[in-house]
């Protein structure tokens, strides 16, 4: 995992789900992982006795579906979707300590959140401290070497393994030169607690190190604020801070906090987005001998995308130096495309790189689907998807139509009404599945896998018909209504068979997402939220579900009668294909969007920018501030859904 994934999979897991995760790792060889739950009241004690009240401190954090994104150096704004309840707090606190109790207890390693420089502002106005620097959006950052900066890591330190012991690992970025985050650009941020469309994706390009001695001197002082407190302390480095560095100057300036630490004491986390190892930039320097896990970065956001070179992922970690201290995956959001995780994770167990890697895929699945005979259907299917799907690295993000109108991935189509030979490899392996289907248990796995290639299928359709749809409804121009209402209803046509589809696979249901989101608010206490200017938000299950549903859509909250969701924010980027989701939120803008195309063609006028933004606005709203509940168990028959669609 990296950080975001405790926002993007694990924010609403109760103690059940980490138990049923925690088991996974160790079942799966997993030994490492990131332990960030709970970090936020361990913050609110350390800053509370340096002085600072309650709404200081609380309002410097986000709402909890969004936390990632006010800690440490991933931090973009304070208070979107907030303020946290102390009782959220408090209970992830408790949860934080199970966790950590059942991971040893298996061999498990946490890496715990050290101290990065990031505090409230009110310690700024506190201290009246002008080293620290404004980032105007809540935060104030420290240079580590500000005389307040060391006592200060001790503290906190101090209260983390107090709190919760210590694995002797510890997750610290960043450049500790007081500056902002160095994967955020300054020029996507906004001010008034407004997270910009800055993402994991939107690094410091073009870092200028200044004096290698001040990078060394940093270097140690981020170091020494662990160790000081625990001796036998690791620094964890994520290598997305310098994913896209290249000079020779930025590579000393690296090396100069690999040599901050003693040797074997800071550790990279290689996260290149396709697997092939950052320790291969400035002609293969390995981090100049420092010790690093080479993970793959697969996934933005928890997105659905089939995707993953599994040929290219092959090459972990046999091809790597001898510093590789072993291997990993490092995605956003889990819960996706479990054969290329299964196929990283198994590196771990064997000698050399996998000899036939479509014959590994055709064993799995029989095992997967519980077949004691070979099917030719099934073999024939993981064929193809090896050679399609799974020998392609695509971007990251979702790039489908499904949630962006008049976006297209063009691996999958040569033009709008040709369809590529992977996409049409893809739709192959999907037919074969559905006839298979009639001698296959429909136990999860092979649903889970037949119903994510239609839904991969159905999502690449939806390209094409989202931008015959752009085009029919332009903003400022002249409308046909003819076709404005047979590209709505081509297009709704689409999102509404994918809706049906994923409804029949647990995996892709949206209401599990929002009924774990509300059980919080009986486990933790439903009168201690609140959320300024959302008049619906009026106890912590409605806050609880409103967080849910914001990330998965608008990421910052929409308010009351806005003029248009937040501009230049990461609209839709943790978009998922889920039941309900595409139905009544993607595919309702598509109505709404219609209709009013439609009702401007039939009086001869043009729709506005500010029209189509109210529009847009007005759903966003309406949809993240609503309670309907949505099924949490599978509606209609995969194998009949399937053959229906195909």
């Amino acid at each position: 995992m990296n950080v975001c994934t405790h926002s993007y999979s694990l924010v609403w897991y109760a103690w059940s789900d980490w138990e049923a995760f925690i088991d996974w790792m160790a079942l799966s060889g997993i030994n490492l992982f990131l332990a960030m739950t709970g970090q936020e009241e361990v913050a609110y004690q350390v800053f509370e006795k340096l002085g600072l009240e309650d709404l200081q401190i609380r309002e410097w954090f986000n709402g909890p579906a969004l936390l990632t994104w006010s800690r440490g150096q991933n931090e973009y704004g304070s208070n979107i979707a907030g303020p946290l309840p102390r009782s959220w707090m408090k209970g992830q606190y408790a949860l934080q300590q199970k966790i950590l109790n059942r991971t040893r207890s298996l061999g498990l390693s946490g890496q715990l959140p050290g101290f990065q420089g990031n505090v409230p502002i009110a310690l700024k106005n506190l201290w009246n401290d002008t080293n620290m620097t404004d980032n105007n959006l809540g935060t104030a950052w420290m240079d580590a070497l500000d005389p307040k900066y060391a006592p200060l890591a001790d503290r906190w330190t101090a209260a983390v393994v107090d709190a919760f012991g210590t694995d002797h690992w510890w997750q610290l970025d960043g450049y500790f030169n007081g500056g902002t985050a160095p994967w955020l650009s300054r020029g996507a941020r906004e001010k008034d607690g407004v997270r910009a469309k800055a993402e994991t994706g939107v690094r410091a390009k073009d870092a200028q190190p200044g004096d290698l001695d001040d990078w060394f001197r940093r270097g140690v002082a981020a170091y020494t604020g662990l160790n000081r407190t625990d001796p036998e302390a690791l620094w964890s480095f994520q290598g997305w801070a310098f994913v896209d560095w290249s000079t020779e100057a930025q590579a000393a300036s690296l090396k100069s906090f690999v040599d901050a630490a003693p040797p074997g004491k800071f550790v990279v986390v290689d996260m290149s987005v396709d697997g092939d190892g950052e320790w291969k930039m400035w002609a293969n320097a390995s981090f100049w001998g420092a010790p690093f896990v080479w993970t793959a970065l697969h996934d933005f956001g928890g997105t659905d995308g089939m995707k993953g070179d599994l040929e290219h992922a092959n090459a972990i970690p046999f091809e790597g130096p001898d510093n590789v201290w072993g291997t990993g995956f490092t995605p956003e959001g889990i819960d996706q495309n479990p054969v290329f995780y299964e196929f990283v994770a198994e590196a771990n167990f064997r000698a050399a790189p996998v000899a036939d890697v479509a014959q590994w895929a055709v064993d799995r699945a029989h095992k997967r689907y519980g077949l004691t005979a070979d099917d030719a259907r099934i073999e024939r299917a993981w064929r193809l998807l090896v050679n399609s799907s799974y020998a392609q690295d695509l971007s990251v993000q979702d790039g489908t139509g499904v949630a962006h109108i008049g976006d297209n991935e063009a691996w999958a189509w040569d033009d709008r009404a040709t369809p590529s030979s992977r996409l049409c490899e893809v739709y192959s392996a999907w037919s074969l599945l559905v006839d298979a289907a009639a001698d296959v248990d429909m136990a999860e796995p092979f649903r889970y896998d037949l119903v994510n290639l239609g839904r991969e299928v159905l999502a690449q359709v939806a390209g094409p018909a989202g931008q015959n749809f752009s085009d029919a409804t332009p903003i400022n121009k002249t409308l046909d209504e003819a076709r404005v209402n047979a590209t709505t209803a081509a297009y709704v046509e689409v999102l509404e068979d994918l809706d049906a589809l994923v409804a029949t696979d647990d995996a892709f249901l949206l209401g599990p997402w929002l009924e774990m989101a509300k059980a919080f608010a009986v486990e933790y206490g439903n009168d201690d939220c609140a959320a300024d200017g959302y008049p619906t938000i009026v106890d912590c299950a409605t806050f609880y579900e409103w967080n849910a549903r914001v990330q998965l859509t608008t990421w910052n909250p929409t308010k009351p009668n806005a003029s248009s969701v937040v501009k230049d924010g990461p609209i839709d980027y943790a978009a998922k294909h889920w039941a309900g989701l595409v139905g009544d939120y993607y595919a309702e803008r598509v109505r709404r969007l219609g209709a009013l195309a439609a009702s401007k063609a039939s009086a001869g006028s043009v729709v506005e920018a500010g029209e189509a933004d109210e529009v847009q606005a007005a759903l966003a709203y309406e949809w993240t501030t609503a309670t309907d509940a949505y099924p949490t168990a599978p509606v209609g028959d995969a194998a009949a859904v399937s053959a229906a669609t195909r």
